[in-house]
């Protein structure tokens, strides 16, 4: 028997990762993990920064946006599920929103107003003609919204002049932690909770900008639901296709990959519920359906 298959599960992993046989997606769940087992709280918020910094990566202009709508009733933060596809989003023209990714494809993305657009997924920064056309696109149809971007943006967006009549934001991505009490909105630190755009991005920022009350849209959660379906409004991507379905995308090869990442969102989930109510904040979900339980329910119709 190798000495290997005596090791338990997630030290077999580690040894994988180190040697490189495991994908970059996984190794870095892996090493947040690990960074977040071996290192204080203070120490990972104060070498991330550090790092960052010294890769040119200041973040300080995200200081304008602290608070900026303090005292306003309310934002929708919206997600790209399937339960957008047949509401009317021309409703909220008159809200503060926030969307996210492919928001644009939406049949009321002009008309909603959208004034913030979060893009996390390093996918959409990757130099490559596809990504391109996408910027382009969301540059044309959302002339009027502010930008929140992963790092990794910086170089592709100067190297193809994109986005030059924006606002542009970027964030630190720092390491996920485990309970609600240490969860950063300070978009001026690196945020340490969150998986996907949403949870990452989407909801802290509404938190961020000082709203006191937060209602989700077309946050359902429903990955796993048809595996070889769309899990967005939309059911194919042209210039995206790997996003049409959880199958296809080739960032997580295994089954097993796309059950951990649910899962962690969901945990992400409970304890953005957990750490806004510490702060004050009332996150409410008006997704039609989905799966998300954590927060309170209300119907949109009501709401508008």
């Amino acid at each position: 028997m190798r000495i290997n298959n005596l090791l338990p599960p997630n030290v077999q992993y580690l040894i994988s990762a180190f040697r490189g046989r495991v994908r970059k997606a996984n190794k870095m769940w892996l090493y947040r993990d690990l960074v977040n087992w071996t290192v204080p709280l203070i120490m990972q918020s104060l070498l991330l920064s550090t790092g960052y910094r010294l890769r040119g990566l200041n973040i300080s202009k995200n200081n304008e946006m602290r608070d900026r709508h303090f005292g306003e009733s309310r934002c929708f933060v919206i997600g790209n599920g399937p339960s957008l596809k047949n509401m009317d989003l021309s409703k909220l023209r008159d809200e503060y929103t926030i969307g996210a990714n492919s928001f644009y494809m939406h049949k009321d993305a002009t008309e909603s107003g959208l004034d913030y657009l979060c893009i996390g997924d390093a996918t959409f920064m990757e130099d490559r003609e596809n990504n391109v056309k996408w910027h382009k696109i969301i540059e044309e149809k959302l002339p009027d919204t502010k930008l929140v971007f992963n790092p990794v943006a910086r170089p592709f967006l100067t190297k193809y002049n994109l986005y030059s009549n924006h606002s542009i934001y970027y964030y630190w991505r720092g390491v996920s932690v485990r309970n609600a009490s240490a969860v950063n909105f300070d978009f001026c630190k690196p945020l340490n909770n969150g998986v996907n755009t949403g949870t990452l991005l989407s909801i802290p920022l509404a938190i961020y900008l000082g709203f006191k009350e937060v209602v989700l849209l077309g946050f359902d959660a429903n990955w796993l639901d048809n595996f070889e379906g769309s899990y967005h409004f939309y059911n194919k991507h042209d210039l995206h296709p790997n996003f049409d379905s959880s199958s296809k995308d080739d960032r997580w090869p295994r089954y097993e990959d796309h059950l951990i990442n649910a899962l962690r969102d969901f945990i992400s989930h409970r304890l953005i519920c957990q750490k806004a109510d510490q702060l004050g904040v009332n996150v409410v979900n008006a997704t039609v359906g989905g799966r998300l339980d954590m927060y309170p329910r209300v119907d949109f119709d009501d709401c508008v």
